[in-house]
């Protein structure tokens, strides 16, 4: 069974060369991630090398995400790994200390404004909590709340505090114009703030000629006050669960995370559930039952994709992490979603054409829809229709063929189209054939876009020969 929740994975140290890429394929991945908080442009390079040599042997392409470090605030680089206990004193500072209590160097600390005693910091997503007992210009007197460990590299969230660091920093600038030149399909916008930000993001693209789509991660309470503007502006969001549950109440998160995916709907983007998925899994070969009813409540809701992080960037266990994703997810596709899609503003003709077309399929019972496209328009509202049935949407664009790995419920093929436009539904339907396991007089709906320079917008009802 073809599953309809797209599947990204976090490509790390132990997950970078071909075959480890191809093996998450083959369990289920549809798009590899890379966190530039980590990942240098070496890495990166080699990683998106590794998945265009991978994806010349596959029927449907593996997409690439990068994803920006943002103005984060993390524990230094080169921090050696510190055992804090609960109820001692530590000081947080932006450079070494010879203090003799226990220090953690942090990096931007400048950038952190309204610090106030009795204030929380939360270290490595939230696993220690420190209160405040003072401040000076570059120190923070700190009570430790909980026991753990902390080391270099680690997020370090500030809630109710003012970041002043601009949302896409130089860095970022450097990572997206050597991501652009690579040719990479999706951009995640970390800690995205205002409709502005997406717009100083597409400034920064805008010299290079291929699309890239653009994500945004809505992490704080200025981002959630200006949720519609930022989804609007944008080709979907992230609803990545790491500072948002530290930066907002976490209680309020599961709440949080459906506004997100419905906010996305009604625009007709695209969303993603990120982080912790089966945080488990990292050192664990099974993820909780908890972790099961997590990942199933978000295909309910209606996600169009699942991200994992640590869990395959780090973790012990990848390629068994995807393949329970996958299974989760088909498991739960078969009930019914919250039905956001329904909410969706029909703003075009194409609109329309695309969902009807998906109660067409779904009335008359096809196995399959068939959509043409070269700019993967078409296929981009199907998608955001979410039929139940498998879409395949066959293009004649690279660029095209990668980008709708991410489109939910989309089979992407790549195929050569001709000026006869008889004949590239035949060539399409021998490349259904010969792929996917569908019998003889198989239903499909027919959605024909575009042909060469033929224009011929139709729906048609074709059985498989």
């Amino acid at each position: 069974m073809l599953k309809r929740t797209k599947i990204i994975a976090t490509i790390g140290p132990s997950t970078k060369s071909k075959n480890s890429i191809l093996k998450l394929y083959k369990q289920g991945m549809n798009v590899v991630r890379v966190n530039m908080s980590h990942a240098s442009h070496q890495e990166l390079e080699e990683i998106v090398k590794n998945v265009r040599f991978i994806n010349k042997s596959l029927t449907c392409a593996i997409g690439i995400m990068v994803d920006t470090q943002g103005p984060e605030i993390r524990t230094a680089k080169n921090s050696e790994v510190l055992e804090l206990v609960k109820g001692e004193q530590i000081i947080l500072s932006s450079k070494k200390t010879k203090d003799m209590k226990k220090s953690l160097q942090i990096d931007n600390l400048k950038y952190v404004k309204g610090i106030k005693k009795n204030g929380r910091i939360s270290l490595d997503n939230g696993s220690i909590d420190l209160k405040i007992t003072r401040a000076s210009k570059e120190k923070i007197y700190c009570d430790v709340l909980d026991n753990g460990q902390i080391s270099g590299r680690k997020h370090v969230n500030f809630p109710g505090a003012t970041i002043s660091l601009p949302t896409i920093t130089d860095k970022d600038k450097r990572d997206l114009k050597f991501a652009a030149s690579l040719g990479v399909d999706f951009v995640a916008l970390s800690f995205c703030r205002t409709k502005n930000d997406i717009n100083d993001l597409k400034k920064t693209l805008k010299s290079f000629k291929k699309e890239i789509e653009l994500f945004v991660k809505v992490e704080d309470q200025q981002g959630l006050s200006n949720l519609e503007d930022i989804v609007s502006s944008s080709d979907g969001i992230m609803v990545a669960r790491g500072d948002l549950g530290i930066e907002t109440d976490i209680t309020n998160l599961p709440y949080t995370q459906r506004k997100m995916i419905k906010v996305a709907a009604k625009h007709g983007k695209k969303s993603i559930v990120a982080t912790q998925l089966l945080e488990s899994m990292i050192y664990n070969p099974h993820p909780t039952r908890a972790e099961v009813s997590d990942v199933a409540n978000a295909v309910y809701e209606g996600a169009d994709a699942l991200m994992l992080s640590a869990e395959t960037g780090i973790g012990q266990h990848p390629y068994a992490c995807v393949a329970y994703l996958k299974d989760i997810a088909i498991n739960a596709e078969r009930s019914e979603t919250l039905l956001f899609p329904s909410l969706t503003k029909q703003k075009t003709d194409w609109h329309i054409l695309a969902s009807t077309s998906v109660k067409l399929a779904e009335k008359i019972n096809a196995d399959a829809i068939l959509v043409l496209t070269r700019s993967g328009f078409t296929a981009n509202l199907i998608s955001l229709a979410k039929p139940k049935l498998p879409v395949f949407a066959v293009t004649n664009d690279s660029d095209t063929h990668s980008r709708l790995s991410i489109c939910s419920s989309v089979q992407n093929i790549h195929l050569r189209f001709q000026k006869n436009h008889e004949k590239t539904i035949e060539s399409a339907f021998l490349e259904i054939k010969k792929n996917f396991n569908f019998k003889k007089n198989s239903k499909f709906v027919v959605i024909s876009g575009v042909f060469s320079d033929i224009y011929a917008d139709a729906i048609q009802v074709r059985f498989l020969n």
